[in-house]
């Protein structure tokens, strides 16, 4: 005896497993759709506007405290400081207590492009002529002596870390991605890029003769960087490679971290009487 079908109870076994197919096929497309709205970490465009955005959040919390390192050639001789203190990028002031090799401590008070130092009493005889403190303008820091200032500074190329924010602005949209990483207990996305200083020139005019210096010195206005960004989003370590590794005379860089977002009283100049402006003294006395 022939069995009897039932024309609709196939489809009909066929239909939930076809649906299945059909809801899977829509949520791939959905993935998909989503995905591509989701820019790619590892982008070169989309690493650079990490870093923009992480110097400019920083920026836009007022300020920070702040650790400095930087090491290389001053003088014709190997050269290292350190310090601590606070940076207000508001008023593009920091105060800065240092430990510089062959001097001692050294309080720094960076208020834009001049630089106060009260230093040591050891060095006010052979530095400062019997002052407690001495001035410099960083814009008139002579060709050859630029380099060995700002290492000696230990505030990175600009001489003052406020400047910070200024500098990464400048970075060209080919950064690289490197990774998380923990840097001192707190986890960091870790980035490699180059700053174009002429770019920094034309958009902050106030640091257009640091473009100079560093083309005459070496031949460049390219400076390479690393840094890390914390988990706010905010800068959290900048590396800035003041003469490559190979340069004659040794490498040089310069390292600032940030902790502690907000804003910091700005700081002030010393009483002119008791300040002596070191590039005029020097100037005198070679003349």
């Amino acid at each position: 005896m022939t069995p009897v079908v039932d024309s609709d109870a196939a489809p009909s076994r066929r239909r939930p497993a076809l649906l299945a197919v059909l809801c899977a096929l829509a949520l791939l497309a959905g993935c998909s759709a989503g995905d591509a709205d989701v820019p790619d970490p590892a982008d070169p465009a989309t690493a650079t506007t990490a870093v923009r955005d992480a110097a400019a959040a920083s920026a836009a919390a007022g300020g920070a405290t702040i650790t400095t390192a930087s090491s290389g050639p001053a003088r014709g001789r190997s050269a290292s400081t350190t310090g601590t203190g606070a940076v207000d990028f508001r008023d593009g002031t920091a105060t800065l207590s240092l430990q510089i090799s062959g001097i001692g401590g050294v309080n720094a008070v960076n208020l834009g492009r001049m630089v106060y130092a009260a230093l040591p009493p050891k060095a006010v005889g052979n530095i400062s002529r019997g002052r407690r403190w001495v001035s410099v303008n960083l814009d008139r820091v002579d060709v050859g002596l630029f380099g060995d200032t700002v290492v000696q500074l230990g505030a990175g190329a600009t001489g003052n870390p406020a400047d910070l924010p200024a500098l990464l602005a400048g970075l060209r949209a080919d950064t690289a991605l490197v990774g998380p990483e923990t840097l001192d207990g707190t986890p960091t996305t870790h980035y490699r890029g180059t700053v174009d200083l002429a770019a920094v020139g034309r958009d902050t005019p106030a640091l257009a003769p640091l473009v100079e210096r560093f083309r005459a010195e070496l031949s460049t206005t390219l400076l390479p960087v690393e840094v890390w960004v914390d988990g706010t989003g905010r800068l959290h370590r900048v590396d800035e490679v003041l003469r490559p590794a190979d340069a004659a005379g040794g490498g040089a860089r310069a390292t600032a971290t940030l902790s502690d977002p907000g804003p910091r009283p700005a700081a002030t100049a010393p009483a002119a009487v008791g300040v002596r402006d070191l590039l005029t003294d020097l100037e005198q006395r070679a003349g």
